[in-house]
């Protein structure tokens, strides 16, 4: 038996049960993940290395027969438009119970399990959406959230999550950004959905990534073709999905658009040579709902067709595609131990309408949406709002009293329209939960929604503040037709803010220009909160706890600042690596990694130090963290890397991230980073990954706010790395400590990866010379 623990912090640091597994590929072992901070041990799983699933998966494969065999390979039991028979899940196969192979009951998403019919909503928590999440930057956070909805799905029977959703945003007005857990970067996502997979997976239900792959706009999402090159896959769009594959992810979702001209529920080389052999995965690839085109795509790496047969059927495909295939589905379900707890036997009628909502996971939900509650901006200091400078205090803003949609294809406030839309009956409104708080500070508060701007700007001069409740819509299906915001809100917004100082909370599905930024005393993003909007809100807004989210996601000075969703059929990556906060060319309002405090926080020199992390090919790094302001808070604090310019890489890349405790005024903590040899490499296509042995580390608090540059030297990956000062006169003594930015300003142009590496350049010269002569 081995114990995989998740410690309070240094979560990055831990073994993953799934790299557990994977170095003990000859044993079957009991994995028991186990929660210290909740002192609350999550449900045994037993589980196989993935060599012993799949010896167990061909021994049954071999004892099916031809229709057993094909009723695991295509799902079943739905009628109409797809939608699943009394008592069954969104996605169904049959079990062979002569051979103890159980049903895979699948059902959406990400964010909890939606119900299929609104008299059964109510009954699931309704949790932040994962754009939200992506904001905490908070791997705990999220293996505790992706733990309490493995909790729930096991409670109503389903053993399979669709979701979560990996795709690295591209497009600004993308209509699922607010589904994904990667937001822009594909270290941000890589590390969130390796702790999203784990904990989900560690109780019992399996996670299905999606959607492989470049599947990043809604526009022509049937028929696009993307068309990307080598070098950008491997470096911005797959390195989610390699973590998870990585984490024992027990299927990934092929796409229903085109990649390079092959459907990517078919396209051979994307699912077998650069998902199965490059990447590793073991488990199998389950189709989007009517995404497979023809029966060869069983042949190029689709394992289970979805919703029901439609190609894979007989005399429509052969029977070793068929054994194949049956033996990586078998191979998930046994790896993860599905098959010894099997639960309900569909239909699952009662299971389906059971009430898994509690009050832990409740207030597990209003802790994740405040956690995500970015501060983008907070001049003069009006927030936290206090009693002693606001006695009275509007709050204006239609989306301040909306309840959440009762239709699946229709967004609302709290969370995006589509399969991942949980319906919520007892959500925390904006306007509910501000009132109530405000009522306990001795605040008096009015709420104006009508319609003309004249009677709000009216009604906010009779107060001392505004908050004004912004919103966004979007849904899956379609891209947003603009980033504005909604309810003529970007018109209400400047005229109140001339008469009194103003807040503007906005519950947004992504980016968004905000022309009127600079007119207001503070913006808020909360992205889709769930149901615990309201209440995240009013915590922030009045002190109770100090903001501590970070931008997932550029928000663009003007919507010409952003990449639009392509209107043709081909679907052109021509932008490569810039993207978001890569992109030299785009304007950011407030950037990718952005987010402001109540206190202050000051980073000393980071420094190269011993770790029980750092094995071969791993560098620790330590950058204390200081909380020198006057309240108690929570910092990112971020580590890039700039190549020397032969490299051509965007001018910064987020390798690294480390989120503290709450720090009290005056407290420090370390927080320690570790970089691997893959963090210093870049792609080139026909060779792979190659090594740089220099290049230079930026530390910060966001893409725009660096604090510390120094050089990084790593000359051969077994051997220990160094961090040197940036200058043109000799380095001070010790050598590892670098020049504080301010020092060193005359040299700032320095740190772009525009400007050559001299002295690196020069010894990678003199170098050259001696080994040739």
């Amino acid at each position: 038996t081995a114990a995989v623990r998740w410690w309070p912090h240094d979560f990055a640091q831990q073994v993953f049960a799934g790299a557990l597994l994977a170095e003990s590929e000859d044993s079957a072992h009991d994995v028991f993940v186990e929660a210290l901070h909740d002192k609350e041990p999550l449900l045994p799983v037993a589980a196989m290395s993935w060599h012993s699933a799949r010896l167990r998966a061909k021994e049954v494969v071999v004892r099916l027969s031809w229709q057993e065999k094909l009723g695991i390979v295509h799902g079943s039991h739905v009628g109409p438009w797809a939608r699943p028979n009394p008592g069954y899940y969104t996605g169904n196969t049959n079990a062979v119970q002569r051979l103890h192979v159980p049903a895979l009951k699948m059902e959406d998403a990400e964010s909890g399990f939606r119900t299929t019919k609104f008299e059964d909503a109510g009954n699931a928590t309704q949790w932040p959406c994962m754009l939200a999440m992506a904001s905490t930057w908070d791997e705990q956070l999220v293996a505790k959230v992706a733990k309490a909805i493995g909790e729930e799905f096991r409670g109503k029977g389903a053993n399979v999550l669709l979701g979560p959703v990996v795709n690295v945003v591209r497009p600004a007005r993308g209509g699922r950004n607010f589904e994904s857990l990667s937001g822009e970067d594909p270290h941000l996502g890589a590390r969130l959905v390796r702790s999203y997979v784990t904990a989900l997976q560690a109780t019992g239900v399996m996670a299905v990534v999606k959607h492989f792959a470049f599947n990043e706009q809604e526009t022509h999402r049937m028929k696009g073709d993307s068309e990307v090159d080598e070098r950008t896959a491997w470096e911005l769009y797959y390195p989610p999905f390699e973590a998870a594959v990585e984490a024992g992810v027990g299927a990934v979702m092929c796409a229903y658009n085109k990649v390079n001209g092959e459907h990517a529920c078919g396209n051979e080389e994307l699912l077998q040579k650069d998902l199965r052999s490059a990447m590793g995965f073991r488990g199998f690839v389950v189709s989007d709902w009517w995404a497979v085109h023809y029966s060869g795509a069983f042949k190029r790496g689709v394992d289970l067709e979805m919703p029901q047969a439609k190609f894979l059927k007989s005399g429509l495909v052969a029977k070793r595609q068929a054994d194949e295939a049956a033996t990586h589905i078998l191979t998930s379900i046994f790896r993860l131990g599905l098959d010894k707890h099997p639960g309900c036997r569909p239909p699952c009628s009662a299971k389906v309408r059971s009430n898994q909502r509690t009050p832990e996971h409740i207030q597990l939900a209003r802790d994740a949406a405040t956690s995500a509650v970015t501060l983008l901006h907070n001049n003069g200091r009006l927030l936290p709002i206090k009693s002693s400078h606001v006695r009275r205090l509007a709050v204006l803003g239609r989306p301040a009293i909306l309840g959440d949609a009762r239709k699946m294809w229709h967004g609302s406030p709290y969370v995006g329209g589509g399969s991942s839309h949980v319906q919520a009956v007892e959500e925390s409104t904006p306007w509910g939960a501000i009132a109530r708080r405000a009522g306990m500070a001795g605040i008096e508060v009015i709420h104006w929604h009508g319609s003309e701007p004249e009677e709000a700007v009216a009604v906010a001069s009779t107060c001392d503040a505004v908050i004004v409740v912004a919103a966004a819509l979007a849904t899956e299906g379609n891209d947003r037709r603009n980033l504005r915001l909604g309810w003529d809100a970007d018109a209400l917004i400047p005229m109140v803010s001339r008469v009194k100082p103003t807040v503007v909370s906005m519950e947004v599905p992504g980016a968004v220009v905000m022309p009127w930024r600079h007119e207001v005393a503070a913006i808020l993003s909360l992205f889709y909160g769930g149901e615990q909007t309201g209440n995240a809100l009013a915590a922030v807004v009045f002190g109770d706890v100090a903001p501590s989210g970070k931008l997932p996601v550029t928000f663009p000075a003007t919507a010409k600042d952003a990449i639009a969703p392509e209107a043709d059929l081909r679907i052109r990556y021509v932008e490569d690596l810039a993207t978001g906060y890569r992109s030299s060319a785009s304007r950011a309002a407030y950037p990718f990694g952005h987010g402001l405090s109540y206190t202050t926080f000051h980073l000393n020199f980071p420094e190269v130090i011993q770790h029980p992390s750092c094995q071969s090919e791993v560098v620790c790094l330590k950058l204390p963290v200081h909380n020198i302001g006057g309240y108690a808070g929570t910092e990112v604090a971020q580590v890039y890397v700039s190549f020397p310019q032969d490299a051509d890489e965007p001018e910064l890349l987020l390798r690294g991230f480390y989120k503290t405790r709450t720090l009290r005024p005056g407290e420090v903590e370390d927080a320690i980073f570790t970089l691997r040899s893959r963090d210093v490499s870049t792609w080139v296509t026909g060779k792979g990954w190659v090594f740089w042995a220099f290049v230079r580390l930026h530390f910060g608090v966001s893409s725009a706010d660096i604090r510390h540059v120094v050089e990084f030297i790593w000359r051969d990956p077994q051997a220990r790395a160094t961090l040197s000062y940036i200058g043109n006169g000799p380095a001070p003594k010790p050598a590892l400590v670098p020049r504080e930015v301010k020092k060193i300003e005359p040299l700032r142009g320095a740190t772009s990866r525009r400007q050559p590496f001299l002295w690196t350049l020069a010894l990678a010269a003199f170098l050259k010379f001696f080994v040739s002569y």
